[in-house]
């Protein structure tokens, strides 16, 4: 067995540290430990690197009282300190994407295949009607091409919404993980009601609420039970 040097060593006991904590101190979180926690949310993984997340940090002691009701009263909103919506974006690719490009031109590293990859690729994946008519379109072709050779799925609306939520749930997690790191925890929630969150939050058309997240410190009535993890053969195997 190798031996764990002391980073892993570290990560591997945050890890095991990180809990859904449902009951928090008042202690507030410090601004300073905040932002080296975004910055390190930042530095997730996204699918083609197009980071099509938001963290709306909710400081407004009104809209905090909606978002609780919105949050179905849980102990966790009501008793953190902070409040922060996680919120996925499927209209922000062009955006991004141009800033891509711009920045591998700025750093003169532009190639022709990136071009093309974030100026014509990304455009026909992500581009929807209203209806989702032409992203069931682009699906059914792709499903027929690969019938014969690899062929990447040119995304229907569902699976446009799919792609931008694993990768914003992977800036949710390494967020989470920052905190643990500071000292701090979180109570990440998909229960809520969708439609009053997007209206709460004034979110544009492609845009809606991957989860809440209520973060501080951890009271003692904070962690309900002794985490309880399924078999690893259940959930992991060797092909």
């Amino acid at each position: 067995m190798s031996e764990l040097s002391v980073t892993a060593t570290t990560f591997h006991r945050l890890a095991a540290e990180r809990r859904t904590v449902r009951a928090f101190l008042p202690d507030p979180v410090p601004q300073d430990v905040l932002e080296r926690c975004l910055d390190s949310a930042l530095c997730a993984p996204s699918s083609s690197n197009l980071q099509p997340w938001e963290f709306v940090i909710i400081r407004d002691p009104e809209i905090r009282r909606e978002a609780n009701t919105i949050c179905f009263e849980q102990r966790g909103p009501q008793t953190a300190p902070m409040l922060i919506a996680i919120v996925t974006h499927r209209e922000t690719h062009m955006r991004h994407s141009r800033y891509i490009l711009d920045t591998l031109k700025e750093r003169g590293i532009l190639r022709k295949s990136q071009e093309k990859y974030w100026g014509k690729l990304m455009p026909l994946l992500y581009t929807q009607d209203p209806f989702g008519l032409l992203g069931c379109a682009k699906k059914a072709v792709s499903r027929i091409v690969s019938l014969f050779r690899p062929m990447a799925n040119l995304q229907s609306l569902a699976d446009l919404r799919v792609m931008t939520h694993k990768s914003t749930a992977l800036a949710a997690a390494t967020f989470m993980l920052a905190l643990r790191s500071e000292g701090f925890d979180s109570c990440p929630m998909e229960g809520f009601d969708p439609w009053r969150a997007r209206k709460l939050l004034n979110l544009p058309r492609g845009a809606e609420v991957c989860m809440f997240l209520a973060i501080g410190k951890r009271a003692e009535t904070g962690i309900w039970w002794e985490r309880i993890l399924v078999p690893q053969e259940w959930t992991v195997r060797e092909i």
